[in-house]
């Protein structure tokens, strides 16, 4: 197996792991044996297992931000760039379930504060950027940025879990109506 190879398959076998056990239910030795990597192999890319699950974290981040700002149209309206953000994120999340997993056991987890990048780095940069131009321009509501991403995020994780979950099935005019809840919220009415 090539270094990248390699590098790879721990990042994918923490993700795995750490969905399925947890954090502290997964050892260094667990994620190894999972990657098909010697122990001391991981130790070669990451100097520790906070580091590694550091490393996943922000690479999932920038994921998340490259695909949201692939389908952005810089020019478009503000409520339907709003429906795109939206329907695009919840999508991201339903075709990257363990990634969507990890990812919430992580920011509510001791990790977000450790990692030094503070609570708006829980949240798709480009999102944060465009609640900030809506606030700017007079259309979003006048209220702290984090509050707010967190209002648009936290509805998009809801109604990514309740269809996970197999609680309520997600159509795309359920989507509709929770984005447009979404968009009530933080609107100027």
């Amino acid at each position: 197996m090539k270094g990248d190879d390699k590098r790879g398959a721990i990042l994918k076998a923490t993700m795995e792991l750490i969905t399925e056990h947890g954090f502290h239910a997964t050892p260094m030795s667990m994620i190894a044996k999972q990657a098909g990597v010697a122990a001391g192999t991981i130790y070669n890319y990451f100097p520790s297992k906070e580091v590694l699950i550091n490393q996943l974290y922000g690479e999932l981040r920038q994921k998340i931000d490259l695909d949201l700002q692939q389908g952005e149209e810089a020019g478009g309206n503000l409520r339907d760039r709003f429906f795109s953000f939206y329907r695009r994120l919840f999508h991201c999340f339903m075709e990257n379930p363990e990634e969507f997993m990890f990812l919430e056991q992580y920011t509510n987890s001791p990790f977000i504060s450790q990692s030094g990048e503070g609570e708006m780095r829980q949240f798709p940069r480009v999102v944060v950027d465009f609640l900030k131009n809506g606030t700017e321009v007079g259309i979003l509501r006048q209220m702290d940025i984090a509050l707010m991403a967190a209002i648009v995020h936290g509805q998009v994780v809801a109604t990514t879990k309740l269809h996970l979950s197999g609680t309520l099935d997600i159509t795309e005019e359920r989507l509709e109506k929770a984005a447009q809840s979404c968009w009530d919220s933080v609107k100027i009415t």
